[in-house]
């Protein structure tokens, strides 16, 4: 367990980094433009989830059950207390954010989350 925790950490502030600070992006004008939740989502659900809510961030790899993919309409139909209950305890191979999270952080989430979706 505990060397599956230093690599979600070691990846996952990889990813974020490689995001943040390519020569492509500006990272401050980044910054400016996101809103809270999606913030949050870039600093800790990216790694699993993806920078585009595909399921296929870098630590997804292997991972059972996959990532949720946010893209397809499902999960943006799902009721606020299902996301806010696999945040706050857990799901899967998925940490809880219990103690990272507040309630607002986890509405501000989920309004990211749903902007995700493609329609179908």
């Amino acid at each position: 367990m505990k060397r599956v925790k230093i690599r979600f950490v070691t990846v996952a502030s990889l990813g974020v980094a490689m995001f943040l600070f390519s020569p492509t992006v500006n990272y401050a004008q980044n910054m400016e433009k996101m809103t809270p939740g999606e913030a949050h989502y870039i600093g800790h659900c990216a790694g699993c989830h993806g920078f585009t809510g595909a399921g296929d961030g870098p630590l997804a790899t292997g991972m059972t059950p996959s990532p949720t993919n946010f893209r397809t309409a499902t999960p943006a139909t799902l009721p606020d207390n299902t996301f806010e209950q696999a945040l706050l305890a857990g799901k899967g191979p998925m940490r809880s954010y219990a103690t990272i999270f507040r309630s607002e952080d986890i509405r501000e989430i989920l309004a990211y989350v749903r902007s995700l979706a493609v329609a179908p």
